[in-house]
């Protein structure tokens, strides 16, 4: 293999009948990032089947054994500038959504962490599946636990493909979910294991599950209850817990696109707290022991 090739971060898989696998190997790492390098070679691999009219559909997958991808890169939100900070987030908005528009069928196939970024990445995709693996699937929105939101769609996405209630929990207290979970509220549509490749061919030519109703009148209690619910217990982070809650009632109110910008100057506004920037630091410490 040549240097050139070691240092790709996605790589392509083609097969003769136009299924093509996307596999996200970060080299030198035992876990994928979305961190900007990793978004940009992400764009151009997603151009080149906008140029390829024979591409029938998408396998995305992870080739490290720990996981799928592990979410973002924090270094940008702890030491970056207010400015590179939105880059980043509006750059990776601006991939999922290329990736969200392809129009061959896009599945992702997750094993073992599928968290923040990582998760948003998997939710771009129009179906997503569990790979059976000795390493259990992750699937969750960690950043409240740093003070921050989720930047790459979950806020708007989760609330239309799970139940109010599970995309509340989800997404203001940042708690890992595994594969039977995640597939009895929606968010994976079922399990594969390694040796049956036919089955993904399936789930390519299958419909997408259509999203849930994102109504006012389905939501407007549980987000209520949320908020009565973090007054009384509390937290280090209350501001991004009431930016997550009031971004969701903004989509309700305005749509998604509003909510959408209310997302990124929230982020950014939390991203430069001591808070933050305090929290992302202690986490850095606790994964290099």
């Amino acid at each position: 293999m040549t240097d050139e090739a070691r240092a790709t971060v996605w790589r392509w898989d083609r097969d003769d009948d136009g299924v093509w696998t996307l596999w996200f190997d970060m080299p030198g790492k035992s876990l994928n990032l979305l961190n900007p390098a990793a978004l940009e070679e992400l764009d151009q691999r997603l151009a080149e089947v906008e140029a390829d009219a024979g591409v029938q559909g998408i396998l995305i997958r992870s080739a490290k054994p720990a996981g799928f991808c592990a979410g973002a890169d924090l270094h940008i939100f702890r030491e970056a500038p207010s400015a590179e900070v939105e880059a980043y987030v509006r750059r990776g908005l601006d991939v999922l959504d290329r990736l969200m528009r392809l129009g061959p069928s896009t599945v992702a196939v997750l094993h073992g962490a599928c968290l923040g970024y990582g998760l948003e990445l998997a939710l771009a995709c129009r179906q997503r599946v569990a790979l059976a693996s000795g390493v259990p699937l992750q699937l969750g929105t960690p950043e409240v636990r740093l003070g921050l939101i989720p930047g790459g769609g979950a806020v708007e996405h989760l609330p239309r493909l799970m139940a109010p209630k599970d995309a509340l929990d989800m997404l203001l207290y940042g708690a890992p979910i595994g594969f039977l979970q995640a597939r009895s509220q929606g968010v994976v549509s079922g399990l594969v294991s390694a040796d049956e490749p036919e089955r993904l061919l399936e789930i390519l030519a299958s419909e997408a599950p259509a999203e849930r109703p994102f109504l006012p009148e389905e939501w407007l209690d549980e987000l209520a209850f949320a908020k009565t619910k973090l007054e009384q217990h509390a937290d280090d982070f209350p501001e991004a817990h009431a930016a997550i809650v009031r971004v969701i009632e903004i989509d309700l109110a305005e749509g998604p696109e509003a909510a959408r910008e209310a997302v990124v100057a929230n982020l950014v506004r939390l991203a430069a707290t001591e808070e933050s920037r305090a929290a992302i630091a202690d986490f850095f410490r606790r994964v290099r022991r």
